[in-house]
């Protein structure tokens, strides 16, 4: 009877020991839920609400100002279009609609980051690489801003040093045959539902964001750079100089 009920007591303080591991490990993935998950829907969410009238908004190259560049632009050395986008809400334009994965090549010397972006910003696109926001705008003259985001901790975390970046450095795309070439020009961090720096702005622009904290979502770092240089790049080649 004694062993009995001993082996009752073991039993009960087994179950006890295995619940309170269950409860522990539920606490620890409803944490992760919360801290790294809720903020990505939450961020997605107030994205699309913010495109409720992106119908109205559609941008194709007619709609937009296509300029003289050797008299519009002061940096323009050739015949590479001019767009002119608004600069206070989302817009989709007719060369962002056609964009496929691989189009672009982004370098970062100060990521130790050069590949290929890819179309989108999901969680499915980002674990192969930085993705080209939807309603991005694409390098040229005037004044697009080429929104790319790239994960910091996880999967490849090509944007891991996205913190780190200091006056003098260059971001580079390489598109349509041009490599156009930014210099930065500084760093903001933005709550989940600021999607200012997503906007063009008054000068032809890149931005790269990534999550921050490291390994959150509760905010986001946006990494701005401003065009200095567009070059053709020789036929036979994509990447070099």
């Amino acid at each position: 009877m004694a062993k009995g009920s001993h082996f009752r007591k073991k039993a009960k303080k087994h179950n006890m020991v295995s619940t309170i591991l269950l409860c522990l490990g539920a606490a620890l993935l409803l944490y992760y839920v919360v801290v790294n998950w809720v903020p990505k829907w939450y961020r997605e969410f107030t994205y699309r609400q913010n495109l409720s009238n992106l119908t109205d908004m559609d941008v194709s190259a007619a709609d937009v100002s296509q300029l003289d560049t050797a008299q519009a632009d002061p940096l323009a050395g050739d015949n590479y279009p001019r767009y002119t986008y608004p600069t206070d809400r989302f817009f989709l334009s007719a060369e962002r609609k056609t964009y496929e994965n691989g189009d672009m090549t982004l370098r970062v010397p100060r990521l130790a980051y050069e590949g290929e972006v890819r179309s989108g910003t999901t969680q499915s696109v980002l674990k192969y690489g930085p993705g080209l926001y939807r309603y991005s705008a694409l390098p040229s003259y005037g004044n697009p801003n080429v929104c790319i985001a790239g994960h910091r901790g996880v999967y490849g975390a090509e944007f891991y040093n996205i913190d780190k970046f200091e006056a003098g450095d260059k971001i580079y795309l390489e598109y349509n045959g041009y490599r156009f070439t930014y210099d930065y020009v500084e760093t903001i961090v933005v709550p989940p539902d600021d999607w200012s720096m997503i906007y063009c702005t008054d000068y032809s622009a890149v931005t790269l964001t990534s999550c921050h904290p490291m390994d959150t979502s509760a905010d986001r770092m946006c990494v701005r750079g401003k065009l200095v240089k567009v070059e053709e790049l020789p036929k036979d080649s994509s990447s070099s100089g």
